[in-house]
Parts: structure tokens; C-alpha cells; sequence
């Protein structure tokens, strides 16, 4: 069953926290990386389709390949879900985080060979674009599993709003938690992409994986 918000441990809130940090860095990586484009917050990627359709000031084919991706990483994130369970049992979540932390090891090698200049990353910013949003829906799907609706890992709109609403002081602790781990990762990411791409999706990568091995078990 899934996680029931009551009975949460401590150390999955940690973990949650953790993955929305990650949401922050690659989001700085493909939004001023990789041209205008999400692979994580769809809500934009929608937005910018769009407004595409009817202005050249909008992208248009990555926010699409973007949505594309990711709706296929959902998919076969779920489906890895059903395997793991009946492979893990109780330890299915770490499996599937860490999971994930490998794929964006494979943006972050993928990302290595990205030239220089922006302007010059065409076509080869697809490709990174299509791996990165292939994990972050593997990712929602995960979180969804999960059912930490407090920590949902890649949507702020929500808990930054609950942070105004009446609600218990460790259901308005995780919103806030939300919000600033997203902060924080899109920071820390902005600093890292003047290295180089692959650098903070290096980083992204190892958070991941590491979160992946601290997972708690419990009932899928």
C-alpha cells in the first residue's frame, strides 16, 4: 500500500526532499542549457507548445519532445514498478530511485559531447532532452506510487500555496521543504552549467543514486 502521510518516516521525507533538489538542477540544465525547455514541470512545456503553435517568441519542438518523453518514461516507470515489486517486495522504491539516478547518469555522459555555444548543441540537445525527461517521468511516477502528496518532487505551485492554507505544522514544514529544495537545486544548478552541462547532471546523477541506496523499505 502506499506511504500513508501520518506514518511517513523521517528518512523518506529526507529522500523526497532530496529528489526535489535534483528537480532544480536539471531543470537549470535544460531551461538554460538546452533552449527554453523543461523535462520535469510539464505545466511549462504546455505553456510554451502553445504558445508556439502561434508565435516564433515560444519553442516549440522541445517543449513537445520534451512532453512526448516524459509521458513515455511514466509509462514505462510504472511498468518497472510492477516488475520491481514483484522481484524487491518491500524494497522496490530504492531499486526504482536509483534507477533513475542511472539515467541521468546517461544524460550527463550524453551531455559531455554538447558543443560549447548554444547555439551550435542542435540536434544533439534533443537527445539529452529525451533521456532527461524519460527519468523525470519515471520519477513521477515513482512519487505517485508513493503517494507523498506533500512532497511531490516536481511541482510547486501546490505546496506554495498550502503554505498559506490552515494545515498541520509538519504538513506545512514538507511545503515549504518543497519549495526550497526546488529553489535551492535550481541554484545550485545555474552555478554548475557554467562548467559545463554534464556537470550538474553529474551531480544530479549521484544525489539519485545516492538517495536510492538510503531508501527505508516498507509495503509497495
Amino acid at each position: 500500500m502506499p506511504f500513508a502521510a501520518g506514518r511517513r518516516p523521517s528518512r523518506l521525507t529526507v529522500i523526497l526532499v532530496l529528489l526535489t533538489g535534483v528537480t532544480g538542477v536539471v531543470e537549470a540544465v535544460s531551461f538554460l542549457g538546452l533552449g527554453r525547455v523543461f523535462t520535469a514541470v510539464m505545466t511549462g512545456n504546455v505553456l510554451f507548445a502553445g504558445f508556439g503553435v502561434v508565435t516564433d517568441a515560444a519553442p516549440l519542438a522541445g517543449p513537445v519532445v520534451a512532453l512526448g518523453a516524459f509521458a513515455a518514461g511514466a509509462v514505462a516507470g510504472h511498468a518497472a514498478h510492477g516488475v520491481l515489486v514483484r522481484w524487491r517486495g518491500d524494497g522496490w522504491l530504492g531499486f526504482a530511485v536509483a534507477g533513475e539516478g542511472l539515467i541521468l547518469l546517461v544524460a550527463a555522459l550524453l551531455a559531455v559531447g554538447l558543443p560549447a555555444t548554444a547555439a551550435d548543441r542542435e540536434p544533439h540537445r534533443f537527445t539529452v532532452i529525451v533521456v532527461l525527461a524519460v527519468a523525470m517521468g519515471a520519477r513521477n511516477a515513482t512519487v505517485l506510487r508513493v503517494a507523498a502528496k506533500d512532497l511531490p518532487t516536481t511541482v510547486v505551485t501546490r505546496s506554495l500555496a498550502g503554505l498559506f492554507m490552515a494545515a498541520p505544522l509538519e504538513t506545512a514544514g514538507r511545503r515549504f521543504a518543497t519549495v526550497a529544495a526546488t529553489f535551492a537545486g535550481a541554484v545550485l544548478g545555474a552555478l554548475l552549467l557554467r562548467l559545463h552541462p554534464a556537470v550538474p547532471l553529474l551531480v544530479a546523477a549521484v544525489v539519485e543514486i545516492f538517495a536510492g541506496l538510503l531508501c527505508p523499505r516498507r509495503a509497495a
